[in-house]
């Protein structure tokens, strides 16, 4: 970072403010180089030891203010900034800037790192957040930096007639959401809530990108040597992985497809012994939240039945199959013996109509006044919930309103709720319905602007989702993801950062640093489960070979039919990373393939060792054998149907 100028930073994380961006560049530049600063705008906050924010605290407090539409005035009030370049740079906008702390050392340190660059109007006392600063008000600005589960009307009752207040507010920093308050007289305040803008963040892990061509038999060779063959999955060579896996506290597990048994097989064999042998607790599929929520309360032994059927919707195959089902079989028996200690998750944001369901079921048994609240914040996008694509065509075409700020409501008065509500389970997985709603309403509005906005707002989506529940299950918490390797490698190896887009295990890696192990799958020919258009049905398709130049390829070439392949650094040979190194064609098959146009639709570039920390190989695999299932015929009045969540099953 301390290569680029400060308002390039800026910038890139979404402030365009130009008051900030200004403030920021007349900020004398020894300021920033000194020795004896605490390096909090350079310092490198990926997680190692816990989870915390990835922005370091200057960039946060920043994009709070371009939030609160900081403008010249008289005073401002900041509580816990914890940041003297940001009391610096509100020293240039406003006359007067008063910040709470709460640690008096700090606070003299600041004051003492001011007045050597003659900056003599930022004020400091040390208190309580929530008392803010009366002797000093009214103010023209208020913003708080750490997070309320109430903004305090001590703090409002400190603001001008016309000013706001901005505040995160939320039972803990992964469900935040920022409120702003505006006083328009004596005693009227208007509150609105807002969600932080998605943007791509700055990288701190870049890929190694090599230039070089190497002979191809000399790479298949090393290849070949550096692989950790087996011949069936069950014999797969798991104790060698679990170590490679050491400490981390998230495993990506992929798949080159959507409908590959070898895929699904091996990954699961690989969860349980994570379960068994690691402690692993939380299951998170690239499914519904909705539909895995029945399947999470049938392995923990909680099962009720619901007037839907779960993995209904196309492409139901993609975890209605039997390779799904044994292990959710297998995940209900172990549950039994540990006291239902394993949960299993979807992390995806479709399924609107059933979270909308969900959120309003659990409302009616416990707060009948928040349930009726609940059906008339969603009625306005209820009409459209069989077709949420119609709803993001008609605001497109400027025929209907958005419902976001109605949705968004519902999921501030959950937080608002929360401690009325309990922080149980079941309040979970409402909020987490309600998130759903939420983001899938954004989606359905951004698959009309372009793949990158939609995708990238899906995958954080995901990636939210898996914070909010190691979150709720504490510290101790360790997570399996299943994902397709799209989602699962990491997007800055990959073409697809090119195209501005970002995924669950580039935000995994920034995130969880060393403590994220991502593992790709790939195989060279074989049959898929997959359609031939989004929505046909399923059929079992045969798979091109591997095409010359692709890592598949080099991997068939091998004549090894089924291997595992360490990546990280510390794990394989430095000659092994550095013939890989050098970008080459991946295949990634969806639910739709088509293999007449294959090198156009399912290959893209990709640089294996940074993609992935391992790659596990199969040279010929099958598709993975749908569940053909009874499913009763719902009657008007929805009676739910007591049967497995599966349905009837042959």
């Amino acid at each position: 970072m301390k290569d680029l100028s400060f308002e390039t930073q800026l910038k890139d994380k979404g402030i365009s403010n130009m008051l900030l961006l200004e403030a920021f560049q007349n900020i004398p530049k020894a300021f920033f180089l000194s020795e004896n600063l605490h390096p909090y705008f350079y310092e490198d906050v990926r997680i190692e030891k816990a989870i915390e924010k990835t922005e370091p605290r200057v960039i946060v407090v920043a994009r709070m203010l371009e939030q609160l539409q900081v403008k010249k005035a008289g005073k401002i009030l900041i509580t816990g900034a914890d940041s003297v370049y940001i009391l610096a740079v509100l020293s240039k906008i406003y006359k007067d800037v008063y910040a709470i702390e709460t640690t008096k050392t700090y606070a003299n340190w600041v004051l003492e790192v001011l007045k050597n660059i003659d900056i003599t109007n930022v004020h400091i006392k040390i208190g309580k957040f929530e008392n803010g600063w009366k002797v000093n008000a009214p103010y023209d600005a208020i913003l708080s930096a750490s997070e309320f589960s109430k903004i305090p009307s001590t703090l409002k009752q400190q603001l001008k007639i016309g000013a706001k207040l901005l505040a995160p507010v939320g039972p803990d920093w992964a469900h935040v959401i920022l409120e702003t308050i505006e006083r328009i007289s004596e005693t009227e305040y208007v509150t609105n809530t807002l969600r932080d803008n998605y943007f791509i963040p700055k990288p701190t892990l870049m890929p190694v990108i090599g230039t070089e061509r190497y002979p191809e038999n000399e790479i298949i060779d090393e290849i070949g040597m550096s692989s950790i063959p087996f011949k069936t999955i069950k014999k797969f060579p798991i104790e060698g992985l679990l170590e490679r896996i050491g400490d981390a506290k998230v495993v990506l597990l992929g798949e080159a497809s959507h409908g590959t048994s070898e895929f699904y097989a091996t990954r699961q064999e690989i969860t349980k012994a994570l379960i068994e042998k690691k402690g692993f607790n939380l299951v998170c599929a690239e499914a519904d939240w909705s539909d895995a929520e029945q399947i999470n309360n049938y392995v923990r032994h909680q099962y009720q039945s619901q007037d839907w059927m779960p993995f209904k919707r196309f492409p139901e195959w993609m975890w209605k199959n039997e390779e799904v089902l044994s292990f959710v079989e297998w995940l209900k028996v172990y549950n039994n013996k540990h006291n239902n200690t394993v949960g299993f998750y979807g992390l995806d944001l479709y399924g609107l109509e059933n979270s909308i369901d969900l959120v309003i079921s659990y409302l009616e048994g416990v707060d009948p006044n928040l349930a009726t609240f609940a059906k008339l914040r969603y009625s306005c996008i209820m009409p459209y919930m069989s077709n949420p694509t119609v709803y993001g065509k008609l605001l497109k075409t400027e025929k209907l309103e958005s419902c976001e700020k109605t949705v968004l409501k519902m999921l501030f008065y959950l937080l608002k709720n929360k401690n009325k509500l309990n922080h149980s389970q079941a309040y979970l997985y409402a909020y987490q319905n309600a998130t759903v709603v939420v983001d899938a309403e954004r989606y359905y509005k951004a698959m009309y602007y372009g793949s990158a906005e939609s995708w990238n707002l899906r995958d954080f989506h995901m990636f939210y989702t898996l914070k909010s529940l190691m979150s709720y299950y504490g510290k101790d918490s360790k997570a399996i993801v299943w994902a397709h390797n799209s989602h699962i490698g990491n997007a800055l190896a990959t073409q697809m950062y090119a195209r501005g887009q970002i995924n669950i295990g580039h935000l995994c890696k920034e995130h969880f640093g060393s403590k994220s192990y991502a593992i790709g799958f790939g195989t060279h020919t074989g049959t898929v489960a997959a359609a031939k258009n989004w929505g046909d049905p399923m059929q079992v398709i045969p798979i091109n070979e591997s095409l010359p130049k692709s890592y598949e390829h080099l991997c068939y070439k091998t004549n090894v039919s089924n291997f595992t392949l360490p990546l990280r650094a510390e794990h394989t040979e430095k000659k092994l990373r550095e013939f890989l190194n050098t970008p080459r064609l991946q295949r990634a098959i969806g639910v739709v393939y088509r293999p007449k146009t294959e090198r156009m639709s399912h290959y893209y570039k990709t640089v294996l060792p940074s993609q992935f920390d391992e790659y596990i190989w199969f040279n010929k695999t099958r598709a993975v054998t749908p569940l053909k299932s009874k499913i009763e015929t719902q009657s008007l009045n929805k009676k739910k149907l007591d049967v497995h969540p599966f349905g009837l099953i042959d």
